[in-house]
């Protein structure tokens, strides 16, 4: 072969790896975001004697424990941490009764051990991957 034909290839070679190192590139900057970093998220952490038998929360004034008859639980609300289905089961074969975008706030019924995270969508029962929700607030 003579040497301009293999530069040519070369050259094409170098070219094919820079447009792809361009197009990796375009991809990370445009990926899309899953998780607000502009929301502050604490967490507390206390310590609470056990006792057996009994459940126990902490009430927000004093730090205190107190049963949980005697306060309202309240209602574990959860997000989507991207675009994401709703489905009517909690599987994959469940039918799909909408997509929402990220960010919709739902009512969390139960965390489902499978992957899935049971939800109020629309007044009824519906389901969504649990990878994808992230907790709001906690019972």
């Amino acid at each position: 072969m003579k040497k301009t034909t293999i530069n040519r290839i070369l050259i094409g070679v170098i070219t094919l790896m820079v447009l792809s190192i361009c197009f990796l590139i375009v991809c990370i900057v445009t990926r899309p975001r899953y998780i607000d970093t502009t929301e502050s998220e604490t967490a507390v952490i206390r310590e609470v004697p056990f006792v057996e038998n009994q459940p126990v929360t902490l009430a927000e004034d004093d730090g205190q424990p107190v049963p949980e008859a005697q306060e309202a639980a309240p209602v574990l609300q959860g997000k989507t941490s991207t675009r994401v289905n709703v489905r009517n089961a909690p599987t994959e074969d469940g039918k799909v009764l909408a997509t929402v975008d990220e960010g919709t706030v739902f009512e969390i019924v139960e965390i489902l051990d499978v992957g899935w995270t049971h939800v109020i969508y629309n007044d009824q029962d519906a389901y969504i991957s649990s990878s994808y929700v992230i907790i709001i607030n906690d019972r």
